[in-house]
């Protein structure tokens, strides 16, 4: 099982070869002029995540396109996976991952942000931080990534099942999940519902939860 700091190394390694843009382009109302030197004059892995919220949550809306941001990603994953209160949001910032074509990328970046997301989901489990799983399944399934190999990991953990299903209980009785995140149609998101529904893991949520769906 590969930590997440090396899963993170793993993702500068894979986006080396991008290179830093000259300049960015951006509506002013979005990001300040004043910042995007700052930006670019910073060594990536340095970059501080009060500055970097700004591009990231308007990257490819108002502010830069595909190529800067791939510049940018690694450090945008790698602060998004240690602070929980960064802002944009995981789910945001996969929407935007999905806009670069993913399925077009080189087979070493796909491979590093799989074996990226596969240890975020293993620290939340091992941590005790489940409240996280909700976020990172929402954000995986938004990059149309497939969900089952991380549902599989959170089956390894009856407690992480278990809060997993309180942050959805309500939403669970009519099909629906509860992140507000959630964009429908999407395939992994009924996925995710019907893992939910299966046998074993019902069983799981009825002997711990006291509930049956």
């Amino acid at each position: 099982m590969i930590s997440l700091d090396h899963a993170i190394d793993r993702l500068y390694v894979a986006f080396q070869d991008v290179k830093k843009p000259y300049h960015i382009e951006g509506c002013p109302c979005c990001i300040d002029v004043k910042r995007i030197p700052l930006l670019l004059s910073t060594a990536l892995r340095e970059i501080p995540p009060d500055e970097l919220a700004p591009y990231a949550s308007s990257a490819l809306l108002t502010v830069g396109d595909v190529s800067d941001y791939l510049y940018f990603l690694p450090r945008i994953l790698e602060i998004s996976a240690r602070d929980d209160a960064w802002w944009p949001d995981i789910e945001v910032t996969a929407r935007t991952i999905h806009a670069t074509d993913l399925q077009s990328w080189p087979s070493i970046r796909r491979e590093s942000l799989t074996i990226f997301l596969d240890a975020v989901i293993n620290n939340a489990i091992s941590s005790g931080d489940y409240f996280r799983l909700d976020d990172w399944l929402c954000a995986i399934a938004r990059m149309e990534l497939d969900v089952l190999p991380f549902l599989s990991q959170i089956e390894t953990s009856p407690a992480a099942i278990v809060e997993y299903f309180a942050e959805n209980a309500e939403c669970l009785r009519n099909d629906k999940l509860c992140n507000a995140f959630w964009e429908l149609p999407n395939a992994g998101h009924d996925a995710i519902v019907t893992w939910f529904k299966s046998n074993r893991v019902r069983k799981i949520v009825c002997d711990d939860y006291g509930y049956v769906m």
